[in-house]
């Protein structure tokens, strides 16, 4: 049954239908998206109520995107697989940092207003909201508008109707089976999470550097954002780090906005000058001697000072030459962002936590000139077990990236090295 009517699906249906739920009579990628149906069924089953929705939109993601928050698909994205232009249309933000459309709670507000926006379009028929609200409604133009229900399969083109056969067959596989939330093991263990104040841009990459933490980690925590940087003044999805890495975060914050990705020696070819010595043969000329150095004569005449053409057997000419030599340079590095755009609180957020509101930084105290200037510059010895990092937070205000930068070295140290340290 699907929205209260039955439909009939031929064998060749249901064997399709059953190697895209099990290839190969493969369970597991079945029995992972049950597991993310059973986290968010009851989420989507609740706010489909509140809108006075049949019951079985909530199978809805489970058939569009495998209940994954991640999916992307064409222009659509997310658990419900919103459209761009639904997704703009219900307010959500979309560009090149966030995409609202992965998130969860709001989102799915939003896909079921779209939903709700399609089925009073479609005079209340569930069957036509659906193919409306995933392919349009102009996939509807040509279906008699007398036909309702399951009535209309038949007389849909082959995307349409093959969607509501499949979230029929869905369904019944669905309600027939009770399978106990497989997320421990299908998925790795989500952890405990945090959210934290982005104060200023930062780079995702230069957080999982300078944290030591897995990028593709970073971002599956936090599918909203799928920028290059974080954006300042966001709000509505709190960016959140396992809370064993939060601490590091506070105190690195600072290394974390001042870093660059190492950039790869880029190896170019250049013309080198050199010199060699022709002795003169019997029987040779000007001509025949500029010929097989490929110069001219009036060339080899300036390089060794001859005021014509004469010259004799045994005679040292001076030729310059030109070779390629290989050259490794380093390609310098290139922001191309707009901090301005970065920066822009967006106004229409919603109030958050006071939580998540910055925290005020204290000011530090005034030195004199006599306390701040070193008279002579300090040095670290590397000792077993040490770590750029380590020895950074031996010396108030030093970063990793300033060890590196002060004696011109990478990340990797060894005991006995002795490191520069200077005065901030």
């Amino acid at each position: 049954m699907l929205y209260n009517d039955s439909i009939v699906l031929s064998n060749e249906h249901i064997a399709r239908f059953e190697e895209i739920w099990f290839p190969q009579g493969d369970c597991k990628r079945f029995l992972s998206v049950v597991a993310m149906a059973d986290v968010y069924m009851p989420l989507f089953k609740r706010k489909a109520e509140q809108l006075a929705l049949h019951p079985d939109v909530a199978y809805l993601p489970v058939v569009l995107s495998g209940c994954n928050q991640r999916f992307k698909g064409s222009d659509a994205a997310g658990l419900w697989a919103m459209p761009y232009l639904a997704a703009r249309k219900n307010h959500l933000k979309i560009d090149t940092l966030v995409d609202e459309r992965l998130g969860g709670d709001f989102t799915t507000d939003a896909a079921l207003r779209h939903y709700k926006y399609m089925l009073a379009i479609q005079r209340g028929d569930d069957w036509r909201a659906t193919v409306a609200y995933r392919l349009g409604p102009s996939e509807l133009a040509l279906v008699d508008s007398s036909l309702s229900s399951s009535a209309i399969v038949e007389s849909l083109g082959s995307d349409a109707a093959d969607l509501l056969r499949f979230q029929a067959y869905t369904n019944n596989l669905l309600r027939s089976v009770h399978v106990e939330n497989q997320l421990s093991n299908c998925f790795d263990i989500l952890g405990h999470f945090q959210p934290v104040v982005i104060e200023k841009p930062l780079r995702i990459q230069a957080m999982a550097a300078v944290l030591a933490v897995d990028e593709a980690r970073l971002r599956n925590s936090n599918p909203v954002y799928t920028g290059e940087y974080l954006p300042v003044g966001y709000r509505k999805v709190p960016f959140v780090l396992e809370d064993t890495v939060v601490a590091r975060y506070t105190a690195l914050k600072d290394s974390i906005a001042r870093w660059q990705p190492i950039q790869p020696k880029i190896e170019t070819t250049e013309l080198e000058t050199y010199w060699v010595q022709h002795r003169v043969g019997k029987g040779e000329t000007l001509g025949r001697i500029a010929g097989k150095y490929h110069v001219t004569i009036a060339q080899v005449k300036s390089w060794n000072k001859l005021r014509n053409d004469k010259i004799r057997r045994g005679q040292v000419l001076k030729i310059e030459q030109r070779r390629k030599v290989k050259v490794e340079k380093q390609e310098p590095v290139i922001e191309n962002h707009d901090d301005a755009h970065l920066e822009t609180p967006i106004d229409s957020l919603a109030v958050q936590p006071d939580t998540l509101a910055p925290r005020p930084v204290p000011v530090a105290p005034r030195s004199t000139p006599q306390t701040s200037r070193s008279s002579s510059p300090k040095y670290y010895t590397v000792k077993q077990g040490d770590s750029l990092w380590s020895i950074a937070k031996k010396y108030k205000g030093v970063t990793e990236h300033d060890l590196m930068k002060w004696n011109k070295c990478g990340p990797n140290i060894r005991p006995g090295q002795r490191l520069l340290i200077k005065s901030k």
